[in-house]
Parts: structure tokens; C-alpha cells; sequence
């Protein structure tokens, strides 16, 4: 587990594209743009799980730290799986960056 400062510039384009890729979901899920938006959204989920990790283990154990590892657990599946329906993964992937990016902004938040 490794902790790695994230950019407000690299935070805006990971949230950008989460957002794109829940607005290409409902139409242009098979575009090529739509391809290399889950190929960028796959690096964002390994680039947030060490610092999402690093929250996870400032949490006390319990209910709030179990959510937030299975999440993490969930997020690293998405990352290696290239299959399934495109805009259902385009969803999945999109939020699951977006909930990988609020643990994130949490480790950095707190020492």
C-alpha cells in the first residue's frame, strides 16, 4: 500500500471522466471513444486503490471500514475485467472512481 499525492488537475480529469463516461453510457457506450474512456477509467480505479486503501485502514473497525474495503475489493475487480455489457461497465467503472476518489480526498485530508 503505497500513498500517492493526487493532483487537483489529476483529480478534475478522473472526475471528468466519470462524468463522461455516465453520459456516453445512455447512447455511444460501443464508440471508440467510449472504449478508450474505460481503458482511462481502469487506470484511475489502480492509481486511486492505494490511497483508498490507506483511508480503509484509518477507519476503525467496523461497518464504515468494511464498506469502504469491500468497495475497494469491487473497484480492483472492475479494473481487471474487460468484459461485460459496455454501458453497464462504463456505469460501474464511473462510479466506482467516483467513490475510490472521495477515500482518497479522505486519506490526504487526514494524517
Amino acid at each position: 500500500m503505497t500513498e500517492r499525492h493526487l493532483t487537483p488537475v489529476m483529480v478534475a480529469a478522473m472526475y471528468s471522466d466519470s462524468e463522461l463516461a455516465l453520459v456516453l453510457a445512455d447512447g455511444q457506450a460501443t464508440s471508440p471513444a467510449a472504449d478508450a474512456l474505460r481503458d482511462r477509467l481502469r487506470q484511475h480505479l489502480r492509481d486511486l486503490v492505494g490511497p483508498a486503501e490507506i483511508h480503509a485502514t484509518r477507519l476503525a473497525d467496523g461497518r464504515a471500514r468494511d464498506i469502504v474495503e469491500h468497495t475497494i475489493r469491487h473497484a480492483q475487480a472492475l479494473a481487471r475485467d474487460p468484459g461485460g455489457d459496455p454501458a453497464i461497465m462504463l456505469r460501474l467503472l464511473a462510479k466506482a472512481t467516483m467513490f475510490l476518489l472521495r477515500y482518497a480526498h479522505e486519506a490526504q485530508r487526514s494524517p
